[in-house]
């Protein structure tokens, strides 16, 4: 009965760790998609902008 539960507490702790990974990586493409979003908005303005001061 121990070894049972010793084992399903690995398994746990490496769920666990799963999910902390999958959550990580998650941000991580979060955060890399906003500043794309962000310089494309960004240049956007800038070109906007550009065509303001020609017309």
């Amino acid at each position: 009965m121990a070894k049972k539960e010793r084992a399903g507490t690995a398994q746990a702790a490496e769920r666990q760790r799963e999910r902390a990974k999958n959550t990580a990586a998650e941000a991580r493409a979060k955060s890399a998609a906003r500043d794309a979003q962000y310089l494309s908005a960004k240049t956007r303005g800038m070109q906007q902008k550009a065509q303001a001061k020609r017309g």
